[in-house]
This record gives C-alpha cells, structure tokens and sequence, in this order.
C-alpha cells in the first residue's frame, strides 16, 4: 500500500472570461474561443506557465470509463491468480498480489490521464493533437515525484530516487526473493511509453530510471490471467497521473465549450 499523495481541485469559475483572454493571446478569433476552446487556451489563461510543463496531464471524458473497467478487471484476474497461488502453497506471493490489487484500486481513485503530452509547447507545435476542453474530463499539472515504484513479488514498494539508479540497481536493492523467478519486467516512465526489458542473467538490460519510474516484473507461468495481466497492467500504469502534489482541473464541473 503507497502513502496517499496530495491532490487540489479548482473551480471552473471564470474559466470562459479566462479563456476569451487566451484566444486573444492565440489571435483566435472570439468566436473560434467561444465555441470550441482547446486546452492550449485553459494553459494561456492561467496567466502563468507551471514550473514543470512536462507533467501537465489531460484526461479524455472517452477514456475515463475503460480505464474504470481495465482497473476492475486486474483487480479481477489477480484475485484468480492469488487463489492459484494459495492452492500451490505460495503464502508469500498471495499476499504481494493483495498488494498490486489494492495498489491498482488506490492509483485509480487518485486519477486518470490519457497517455499523451499536455504541456503547451506540445500543444501549439501539434495544433491536431490540441484536445478540446469539450471532450476532456480533467486537465491538471503535478510536482515531478521523487520515487521510482516497484511492483515485484514481495509487493508494490517505493524507495527514493538517485540521479545514477538503474534498472539492475533497483532490482537488486530488493531481497532476492523478490524478484528472481521473473525473466522480464516492464518500465514505465511518467512521460514515456512502457518498455519490455530483460532482467535475467540470460537476457539481462540494463537501463537508467527517471523519478516517477514504475518496473513492474512480469508474471511467470503461461495461465490466460497471467498473460491478461502482463499486457494490461503496463498501459493501466501509463495512464495513472504522471506526478505528486497535482492540481487537478475538472471541466466536468462546468458546461463551457459543451455542444448546446
């Protein structure tokens, strides 16, 4: 179980004569604002820039009910695995799949994003990729996290981050036991897609860690839940917020930019 993070949410009021501001900023037309305002506009209106653009996060009103389903399926299907465990005699790893469920449920409550870059100069270099604030359900900004998370045999643990950490350092760091039956595991990064690497002295790849890292070992054997829970659980992560502290804007809170 991880200690809770910090999370603000804002009012939307006054989001619409803020965003007016920022079309004039864009050289938008009133209109262009008035009816269909981007999420670069909610970032101009704000009138200052976060001081770490790269965990700027926005989560679509479409993705938020798969997210949902994906989170209660892996809780779900690591139950199942748990019961096999305990049926084999494995106290130790039953207790480690309590953990990544409870974990899974814990990260789904504090927040969704949809996998993708947010800060602003993303946004006005791609104006296609710029998502309406009509088809968003939350945007928000986070504190870059301090923490690499592991999610190994023994559970789902956070130690601190160092600037030299790598993949192998890690790993090793945990009792042996931990994490010695995996050959694989995955990296997931807070602004970069989840890697499949090796870990076993056959296939071992070796790898640097940014803060926010999540290494999630793969679960052996060949069972439909394990292999379900091995493709599934990587994404899952992707999708969690990309930082600490986050200010969480939600614009289902208000009607601007909805199609009347």
């Amino acid at each position: 179980m991880l200690e809770k993070e910090t999370f603000r949410h804002r009012s939307p009021a006054g989001l619409a004569r803020r965003l007016a501001l920022a079309a004039l900023l864009l050289g938008l037309p009133p209109s262009a604002s008035s009816d269909s305002p981007r999420l670069s506009e909610y970032w101009l209106s704000r009138g200052t820039q976060p001081d770490h653009p790269a965990f700027a996060y926005y989560l679509r009103r479409e993705h938020l009910a798969p997210q949902r389903r994906q989170a209660l399926r892996l809780q779900e299907e690591l139950a199942t695995l748990a019961t096999l465990e305990r049926l084999d005699g494995r106290p130790a790893v039953v207790r480690a799949l309590a953990d990544w469920r409870t974990t899974i449920d814990e990260l789904f409550r504090e927040g969704s994003r949809t996998p993708a870059r947010a800060d602003l100069a993303a946004l006005l270099a791609a104006p296609r990729h710029d998502p309406r604030v009509s088809a968003l359900s939350t945007a928000g900004q986070c504190e870059p996290p301090d923490w690499v998370e592991l999610w190994t045999f023994g559970g789902v643990a956070r130690r601190p981050w160092t600037p030299d950490m790598t993949l192998r350092q890690a790993l090793r760091e945990r009792p042996e036991a931990h994490w010695r039956a995996a050959d694989e595991a995955w990296v997931v990064g807070p602004q970069s897609p989840p890697r499949r690497l090796g870990i076993a002295a056959w296939n071992g790849e070796e790898s640097p860690l940014v803060p926010g890292s999540r290494i999630v070992l793969l679960l052996p054997g060949d069972s439909r839940e394990a292999d379900w829970v091995n493709r599934t659980l990587p994404g899952f992560l992707a999708s969690r917020l990309p930082g600490v502290s986050c200010d969480i804007f939600d614009f289902t809170d208000t009607d601007f930019g909805q199609t009347p």
